[in-house]
């Protein structure tokens, strides 16, 4: 039986009811889904009720604090979701008007903060139409079931749910400020490793790697600052509070503009790096190809520039 065939069309649920339990999905609870559709709640529970009746199949589970999706409730979500993004741009290339369209982006906080905090104006002014939702965090987003349309990830690339593309190359080295340099009279680092605190980041050993591959050591120090962010730890570099060990995409735009300054050339790669991360029904919306495009070209641009 083909697709367009008047008797697959009369099985099929009305606009409406997708579109209500399209709010109800999102929001996983009826209250507040209802609030926004403008109906009661016991009108919404009506509705979810003749949906599920017409299809045969339950689609959320009722808890006593709200709702979770079924099977079959997670696989029309993810379908709802597909159709109506599709209806929006073919409406929107019929009526020649471009609608507004958000972007979500679930990045790790660190990249979010000392990058794209930096530097989102250059993509809002290049895409006006696109509201950009920037989602700065320390777990992984379920892709797959589009709790972000995309995400920017620290590892090594390797992700069970989805196939991540290494933005840049990012080799750590040592760092430190020009007041703390200047203060201690020398650029050498075991030098300044005698006169200042290392910093930390707790979850990586970034001074043990470094110091391997350079064959630098440092022996003896007991002045240590660790910090559960790397923010953290690059913000007190900044502060001249010690000299740190950081990634480049991180730092590049500070080395430019003189707040820090690189203690050696000597780069090391630790395996790990930011990735782009998107899933492939996620890569055919304009809106992702376009954000896609302008993060692969940060790292060739002037820190400095919009």
């Amino acid at each position: 039986m083909k697709q367009g065939d008047p008797a697959v069309l009369a099985r099929l649920p009305s606009l409406r009811a997708l579109f209500i339990f399209d709010a109800a999905a999102r929001h996983l609870n009826l209250v507040r889904a209802a609030e926004e559709l403008g109906l009661t709640q016991g009108a919404l529970s009506r509705q979810i009720k003749q949906l599920e009746d017409h299809l045969g199949a339950e689609l959320f589970v009722r808890l006593p604090r709200g709702l979770d999706l079924t099977e079959a409730g997670d696989i029309l979500r993810n379908h709802c979701l597909l159709a109506f993004r599709e209806l929006r741009d073919g409406v929107s290339m019929i009526s020649g008007v471009r609608t507004r369209q958000s972007l979500r982006i679930a990045a790790a906080r660190s990249y979010a903060t000392r990058i794209l905090s930096h530097r989102v104006s250059s993509f809002v002014n290049r895409h006006p139409w696109i509201d950009l939702i920037v989602d700065g965090h320390r777990y992984l987003v379920d892709l797959a079931r589009n709790e972000s349309d995309a995400a920017i990830r620290v590892g090594d690339g390797r992700w069970s749910d989805v196939t991540g593309e290494k933005i840049e190359d990012d080799p750590l080295f040592p760092i430190a400020s020009p007041d703390l340099i200047g203060q201690a009279g020398t650029t050498d680092v075991v030098a300044l490793a005698e006169k200042a605190p290392l910093l930390h980041y707790m979850e990586r050993p970034y001074w043990e790697v470094w110091t391997q591959r350079s064959n630098v050591a440092i022996k003896g120090h007991h002045r240590n600052v660790r910090f559960s962010e790397t923010v953290m730890m690059i913000e007190a570099a900044e502060a001249g509070q010690g000299i740190a060990i950081a990634r480049r995409s991180l730092v590049r735009e500070a080395l430019a503009m003189g707040r820090l300054v690189q203690l050696s050339p000597i780069e090391a790669d630790d395996g790990i790096g930011y990735y782009f991360c998107a899933t492939p029904e996620a890569l055919r919306r304009e809106t992702v190809r376009k954000f896609r495009e302008w993060i692969f070209s940060l790292s060739a641009e002037d820190p400095q520039s919009d």
